[in-house]
C-alpha cells in the first residue's frame, strides 16, 4: 500500500523489506 504510493524507489526498498520479513 506504500509502494503503490511512493516512487520505484521507495517501493524497491519496500520491496526488500518485504523479502526479509518473509511476505
Amino acid at each position: 500500500e506504500r509502494g503503490e504510493k511512493c516512487p520505484t524507489k521507495v517501493t524497491n526498498q519496500v520491496f526488500r523489506y518485504a523479502k526479509k520479513a518473509g511476505a
